[in-house]
């Protein structure tokens, strides 16, 4: 077995604000002691009291006094299941190694210490061939972004967070006490994070730990549900958009608020056209509307773009279901060349046929994630307010962005113009929208025919 592989995975706290701690102690003072901001926070240097009164704040129930305390984090060849796990969490900031651009041919990947070694040996050839499979198709010309689908969910992915102390404790109960505590890489992780933690914020995993448990039960019951279920037969499956719900809010309630707000003149001949909420660096107006999409068929790559968002809601079903489902993304460049559409489709195949045998020789269920493979899909629900909207169409209709992505945006975009056509006729790509790309000299050059594309929408 891979001893190598099993050791490297690593999450470290390599950097905290200066005097982190000593800010959560001085904002415990400051909403119930007399003073300033600067003599509080002088107060708070190297005063023995703080970890009490930190403590004794907390248990009141006032966390947001920790938000003034931020850790830095670096994820080191970790799984793409932890990348995808922890970029759900809203209140935190990532970046990532992009698949679209970083060779992956020589990735290594996750091997649980807990595998027998006749599971291990055949779990780590597979993962072994299906990397080779993605440097085969980069070979037959296949971009790095079509590529990567074949790669499983177990390959390693690095990437940094930042978030603050009140979130990062909630990650930590999550990985180690709630929904992810039934995954093993998971939970050594967190065990990991929650050891340098402590000599920050000594005690208060050990208080909130209890209020996960229901969340773990949750995704212990998720594992045995799959004693009943079938892996499908892989398949081809695009993607399809529609809208769940949107808030009823007439353009002219909408031009109204912006009246409200001071972002218009409140007569009526001289109130600005909505153009101005779209190019607004403060368009509050348009977060007083909402959209809920449901997206079917979404591969695992797409899902990442997705949710890099962070001022919206998304719903995104554990992956080790699409292992069960089995629908997989067929981008172009595959299709479109005989060879490397039989090796693609030969990895889907394989990946089934050595899941279901590593089941029968009984590797356990919660492993199935890591079969997850970057081009099977799932099925998402994601809602944003119309000014969280427009950032996200600006950015992922354009030429620039990644394909499959791209299309999903696009639909999105129809449902938006359907729904509020007199506010969303001009939103499509910053270049439509601004009359200039922002790529430099990375444009795609085509100005004219994406001005005409979207126009005609």
């Amino acid at each position: 077995m891979n001893d190598t592989v099993k050791t490297e995975s690593r999450a470290t706290i390599i950097g905290a604000n200066y005097h982190g701690t000593t800010l959560c102690a001085a904002a415990s003072r400051i909403s119930t002691t007399n003073g300033t901001a600067l003599s509080l926070f002088e107060k708070s240097l190297d005063n023995p009291n703080n970890e009490k009164l930190i403590k004794a704040v907390l248990s009141s129930g006032h966390r947001s006094v920790m938000e003034h305390c931020f850790f830095n984090i670096a994820f080191n060849n970790v799984s793409a299941f932890i990348e995808q796990y922890i970029i759900e969490f809203r209140l935190a900031s990532f970046t990532v190694q992009s698949r679209r651009y970083v060779d992956f041919s020589t990735v290594r990947f996750f091997v649980s210490q807990s595998f027998s070694e006749e599971i291990g040996k055949i779990y780590t050839e597979h993962m072994d061939a299906l990397i080779s499979t993605y440097g085969e198709l980069l070979a037959l010309d296949v971009p790095k972004e079509d590529a990567r689908f074949v790669l499983p969910y177990c390959f390693h992915s690095n990437f940094y967070c930042t978030c603050n102390a009140r979130e990062l404790l909630h990650m930590i109960c999550t990985m180690i006490y709630g929904k992810g505590s039934a995954f093993e890489e998971i939970r050594t992780l967190g065990m990991q994070l929650a050891a340098e933690f402590e000599a920050y914020f000594p005690g208060q995993i050990e208080t909130f730990k209890n209020k996960y448990k229901t969340e773990h039960e949750r995704s212990l019951s998720w594992i045995s549900s799959l004693e009943s279920k079938e892996c499908g037969s892989p398949s081809p499956l695009p993607a399809s958009v529609s809208l769940l719900s949107h808030t009823t809010l007439p353009y002219e309630d909408i031009i109204g608020a912006a009246a409200f707000n001071f972002a218009c003149a409140e007569n009526e001949s001289e109130r600005s056209d909505i153009n101005d909420l779209l190019f607004s660096t403060r368009s509050r107006e348009l977060e007083l509307i909402n959209l809920c999409f449901r997206i079917n068929s979404i591969s695992l790559s797409a899902i990442t773009h997705l949710v890099r968002h962070r001022m919206q809601s998304v719903l995104v079903p554990c992956v080790g279901n699409a292992v069960y489902s089995n629908n997989y993304v067929l981008p172009a460049s595959v299709r479109d060349n005989p060879r490397a559409l039989e090796i693609y489709v030969n990895a889907f195949e394989r990946n089934t046929q050595v899941f279901k045998k590593l089941l029968d020789m009984g590797m356990d269920r919660q492993y199935a994630v890591y079969f997850a493979l970057s081009g099977n899909t799932l099925d998402v629900i994601a809602s944003m307010n119309g000014r969280e909207l427009v950032h996200y169409i600006q950015l992922r209709t354009c030429n620039r962005a990644q394909w499959e992505i791209r299309d999903i945006a696009t639909d999105m975009l129809k449902l938006s113009r359907s729904a509020y056509p007199k506010v969303f006729s001009r939103l499509g790509p910053t270049c439509f929208m601004k009359g200039a790309c922002p790529e430099g000299k990375k444009t795609c050059g085509e100005m004219a025919s994406v001005k005409e594309r979207f126009e005609s929408l």
